[in-house]
């Protein structure tokens, strides 16, 4: 039996062979190196790496949040079924590391129990980036490969040639479920309209992949 969780706004139909672990991907650009880690974390630590990743950050930092978008608007969007879905992002610059580890203390649970959003932890010097997407799907982008394969490993994450994520365990007739959530009161949408009065600005409406 899986020792791996998930959290509470997300469902998948089996845990099989999923446990954490990482691997590196790369590319090419054409100012620098790009490293992708695909990193697979039980729902209890997520909020430990988090905070790490934030405590590290070179200042100004920034906050990305991402959501599906206003059902009315996107009524307007999608004339076919067969059409994409679509996310809102947004964006808060010029967080210090402080007012990023703030941020995680007042809406940590929310953001990392809500199934229907993504968001992500960056520096505007380094790039540096964490982004948990869906299904709490972790990457860390950075041009610096051993010092986030440091930083993995002081969590007790293995590297591995091709880290197994729960959209394998996925099919049509058994698929995962990610659900809005609820901490205090308060929803993602709620989150959102509340970090806006602190400079969080809509940035563009994307179709999901």
């Amino acid at each position: 039996m899986s020792g791996f969780k998930t959290v509470s706004g997300v469902s998948v139909p089996s845990l099989d062979g999923i446990h954490e672990c990482y691997e590196v991907r790369h590319a090419e650009y054409p100012a620098r190196r790009h490293n992708s880690f695909v990193v697979n974390i039980s729902a209890e630590h997520l909020r430990p790496i988090l905070q790490a990743f934030c405590e590290q950050l070179d200042e100004p930092c920034f906050f990305i949040l991402e959501m599906g978008t206003n059902a009315s608007v996107e009524s307007e969007l999608r004339q076919n079924p067969t059409d994409p879905l679509h996310k809102d992002v947004f964006y808060r610059d010029g967080y210090t590391r402080a007012e990023l580890l703030s941020l995680l203390d007042t809406y940590g649970e929310l953001l990392l129990n809500d199934g229907m959003s993504q968001f992500g932890f960056a520096s505007h010097v380094t790039h540096d980036e964490i982004y948990v997407g869906k299904y709490k799907i972790v990457n860390i982008f950075s041009a610096d490969e051993l010092r986030y394969k440091q930083f993995l490993s002081n969590f007790h994450i293995p590297q591995e040639d091709c880290v197994k994520t729960v959209w394998s365990n996925f099919s049509r007739e058994t698929p995962g479920e990610c659900r809005l959530v609820t901490v205090n009161g308060m929803t993602i949408y709620d989150m959102a309209d509340a970090l806006k009065t602190d400079g969080l600005y809509f940035a563009e409406c994307r179709e999901e992949p």
